[in-house]
């Protein structure tokens, strides 16, 4: 109990390292002249009870790897103030495509950072005129959302007038492409679907007589010789070979049908026209554009 207090007592002590009259290390609680003696050796590190890595350590050790941590933290710090400063200085001279390069870099090493945020989603976009550079956009819009503050978003806000026009723009756009596309389909529909009950009807006029041929012959295959006069087999080598020739027609038909389908199919994919990928494209531009002014604008 007596060691505990004694432990207790020393705990928030600050200790040094010096020399005894062996010449071995040892352990001295720092006084208020020791403070002020620049002679000492070094302050012993704290130690987090979690840091398996530092129980392993000498002081001597643990205060080195201190001291290489705080030269690393320094050294992180002033790469970030290097790449903020250059993103800037390339922004303001319309270099966006290197500044927003710049601004990533920084962000790779802060990435909680709301003002570079605001400043990658400016340069990506040439200051939100040009959403060309889908995943940077997104991803620079998903860091406004969640780091910027109100202020910044407020600022987006005002300088985000070309989204906005181009939204409006293309909101007339796509409405129009959609309407055209929508007519070009439908009246494809109704042509491919004719074509497709044609077939359908060809493809069952050749598989009935094919059925019907076939049953015959297998009737007839089983009584080929139960007659001398070879009139079983006569029967049954005509009805095998109208369908054989049915048998191809099924299959030219079936072709056929299958085709049809195919073209019904393919009409509803706007992928399978020039119109309807001219559609999709705006369509996704457009709801790019609404979805970056809506990280900054929508939050506010």
């Amino acid at each position: 109990m007596a060691e505990e207090r004694l432990i207790d007592d020393d705990k928030d002590k600050k200790y040094r390292i010096r020399k005894n009259a062996d010449g071995e290390d040892e352990l001295y609680i720092v006084s208020s002249d020791d403070e002020e003696d620049g002679d000492a050796a070094y302050l012993v590190p704290e130690i987090e009870e979690d840091d398996e890595e530092a129980a392993a350590l000498t002081p001597e050790e643990l205060a080195e790897r201190e001291r290489e941590r705080a030269e690393a933290e320094a050294a992180k710090l002033a790469a970030i103030e290097n790449y903020t400063s250059k993103a800037k200085e390339l922004f303001a001279a319309e270099d966006f495509d290197e500044a927003a390069y710049a601004a990533t870099q920084a962000l790779e090493l802060k990435g909680d950072d709301g003002e570079l945020f605001c400043l990658k989603l400016r340069a990506v976009t040439k200051n939100f005129t040009d959403f060309s550079r889908v995943a940077d956009c997104k991803s620079a819009a998903v860091g406004v959302k969640e780091f910027a503050g109100d202020g910044q978003k407020a600022e987006l806000c005002e300088v985000s007038k070309p989204a906005e026009e181009l939204l409006a723009s293309l909101d007339k756009e796509v409405e129009e492409l959609k309407k055209e596309n929508d007519e070009k389909k439908s009246e494809r529909r109704e042509f491919f679907v004719a074509k497709r009950k044609k077939a359908l009807i060809f493809n069952i006029l050749t598989a009935l007589p094919f059925v019907a041929c076939l049953t015959v012959t297998l009737c007839f295959a089983n009584i080929m010789f139960a007659n001398l006069d070879y009139t079983n087999q006569i029967v049954t080598f005509v009805f095998a070979g109208l369908s054989g020739v049915f048998f191809i027609a099924t299959l030219v038909s079936l072709r056929n049908l299958w085709k049809c389908q195919r073209n019904v199919t393919l009409n509803e994919k706007n992928s399978s026209t020039k119109l309807g990928r001219e559609y999709e494209e705006k369509k996704a531009e457009y709801e790019l554009i609404s979805f970056v002014v809506s990280c900054f604008k929508g939050s506010l």
